[in-house]
């Protein structure tokens, strides 16, 4: 076997290895954020949670706020995966639907890491901040992109108000739902209930004057 070879078999496993460690320390840490805060958690608390070294948390991450932003974009690349996902409808407004429900279902289950973030970000370093919220701009020009796609294909309206604003409010409401399920909507309203209620709005700004599209799939 070559040099050449031993050695990329050699980067490989070294890869393998940090990336596993990375997701065992934000497995951890998400945990520990969730019950203690991220204030009132400690790097050595992480360690030994996820039964590693301080060191080896430091040679990975520079510090606790990258470890939080780990967590995030861990978070917004699984969101971004739905867009992936459902590439294959080729209808944009059921397309659009199965966005908008597996993404509420995905921020019900992680609710937590997101009132975390609400309660904490205005703490951190605004570089940090930015940085954090940059996927969340993203997954708006994702959707507004969806927008565009159906006005396209002439299903969804030419004059739709404000796309960035209602992309906005589409992660926006599935925040709400993820920070006050058990408060305010518990237990009277179901996830599913929520949904329905959120796609009937949606669709009311989407297809102004062709909300017959819709009466089928909601």
């Amino acid at each position: 076997m070559s040099n050449h070879v031993m050695r990329n078999k050699g980067y490989m496993s070294t890869k393998t290895i940090r990336d596993t460690r990375r997701k065992e320390i934000t497995r951890a840490a998400r945990d520990l954020f969730s019950r203690k805060g991220y204030h009132g958690t400690t790097i050595p608390d992480i360690a030994h949670a996820a039964d590693i070294s301080t060191g080896l948390i430091y040679y990975i991450f520079p510090g606790k706020e990258d470890i939080l932003l780990a967590c995030c974009e861990e978070a917004a690349a699984i969101h971004l995966g739905i867009f992936e996902r459902t590439r294959s409808i080729t209808d944009p407004l059921q397309r659009f639907d199965t966005i908008v429900r597996e993404l509420y279902t995905l921020l019900d289950r992680g609710s937590k890491l997101l009132l975390i973030i609400y309660k904490d970000i205005s703490t951190l370093k605004p570089e940090t901040r930015e940085r954090i919220l940059a996927p969340v701009k993203n997954l708006d020009a994702h959707f507004v992109a969806l927008f565009e796609e159906g006005q396209r294909a002439g299903i969804f309206t030419e004059d739709i108000a404000e796309p960035y604003v209602l992309a906005a409010n589409v992660l926006g409401l599935g925040h709400q739902w993820a920070l006050q399920k058990t408060w305010h909507f518990a237990p009277k309203i179901t996830l599913e209930a929520y949904i329905h209620a959120q796609l009937e709005y949606f669709h009311a700004q989407l297809l102004r004057g062709k909300e017959n599209i819709a009466a089928e799939l909601i």
